[in-house]
Order: C-alpha cells, then sequence, then structure tokens
C-alpha cells in the first residue's frame, strides 16, 4: 500500500466525512491499515470511497 493511500485515509477519518461513513467504510479502512498489501477488490473498495467523499480529500 502506498503513502498516498494511507495519506487520504486519514484525512477522512480527521475529517467531518467521519460522521458520514458507512460502517462497512469504516471496516475497509481499518482491515486496510492493519496490511501492508491490499488485494484488487480492496483497492477498488477504497477508489469508490474516495470518489464518494472527494469533498473532503479536497481541504
Amino acid at each position: 500500500m502506498t503513502f498516498e493511500i494511507k495519506n487520504k485515509i486519514q484525512k477522512l477519518l480527521n475529517s467531518e466525512a467521519i460522521n458520514y461513513l458507512e460502517t462497512s467504510e469504516r471496516l475497509i479502512f481499518k482491515n486496510i491499515l492493519e496490511r501492508d498489501a491490499i488485494s484488487q477488490m480492496e483497492h477498488d473498495n477504497l477508489e469508490r470511497i474516495f470518489r464518494k467523499y472527494a469533498k473532503y480529500l479536497k481541504n
């Protein structure tokens, strides 16, 4: 996993988006942060989440 992905996850977790994240999205973040490598499916899920909360990543 790249530094950029970890950075985006931390930005979302430290922003107002934390109030809007679904439980499944929180679990995806938790699982990804605990490991060094992620699967293609997890990568696709991350991209979907990043697009959904893009306005919180711009700030």
